[in-house]
């Protein structure tokens, strides 16, 4: 039973909505979020756009550095392959390969049946549709960006978390807990929440593991 904190990236100074929003506190955030990792012995799955690649070059080097999986923020899958190409050669700059991807919300049917690169072995995306070829994880809690959005308080949004990894945890199912660093400067500005979400996971029996992590136990295990 695994629970994967998925971490997206997409910040930009320069995107005006969202920083009227939420603000501009993803940058400091990102180091809050390692040296928590570092005192509490987690590790998370960070997914960056590739907005964020060409932006912020360090910040990929410190996830990478610290022990952290990296892998890529696919915003538009309309676009798919000339934002995948796009990927690679960001990602080839700190000497690694994207394994996989995630979306911010569900594949529709006919996305769900298109062929993904090989190269590519699982998605993060909301539950729905998937394709075959690829490992799937399905986002079963709801972001926190979604709910603030819909009018939630940030005390309402970890309640709802609590209640999904019960029941999950009954089922013994696996499941991912996506956040946004811009979005927990915001709210959540010493972690505080985001510590007594991923510490009641781990007290209901889930291991922390990335999407990285469980393909690799999943093909050890054939």
């Amino acid at each position: 039973m695994n629970l994967c904190v998925r971490v997206d990236l997409d910040y930009v100074p320069w995107d005006t909505p969202d920083a009227q929003e939420f603000g501009h506190g993803e940058p400091a955030m990102v180091l809050r979020l390692l040296e928590l990792a570092r005192v509490g012995g987690y590790k998370y799955h960070w997914f960056a756009s590739n907005r964020v690649l060409r932006a912020f070059p360090a910040v990929a080097d410190a996830i990478l550095n610290e022990g952290h999986d990296l892998d890529w923020l696919c915003k538009r899958l309309d676009q798919f392959e000339a934002r995948f190409s796009d990927a690679l050669e960001r990602f080839a700059l700190y000497g690694v390969n994207p394994q996989g991807f995630a979306l911010r919300s569900q594949f529709t049917p006919e996305e769900a049946q298109r062929t993904y690169p090989d190269s590519l072995s699982f998605v993060s995306a909301a539950a729905g549709p998937a394709p075959a070829s690829l490992n799937f994880f399905p986002v079963t809690v709801r972001p926190e960006r979604d709910a603030l959005r819909s009018g939630q308080t940030v005390r309402a949004w970890g309640e709802g978390v609590r209640s999904v990894l019960r029941q999950t945890a009954t089922l013994h199912q696996s499941t991912t807990l996506v956040v946004r660093p811009q979005v927990l400067a915001k709210v959540d500005s010493r972690l505080s929440q985001f510590r007594e979400l991923v510490d009641f996971g781990l007290a209901l029996g889930y291991r922390l593991r990335t999407c990285r992590e469980q393909c690799s136990s999943a093909e050890a295990e054939k």
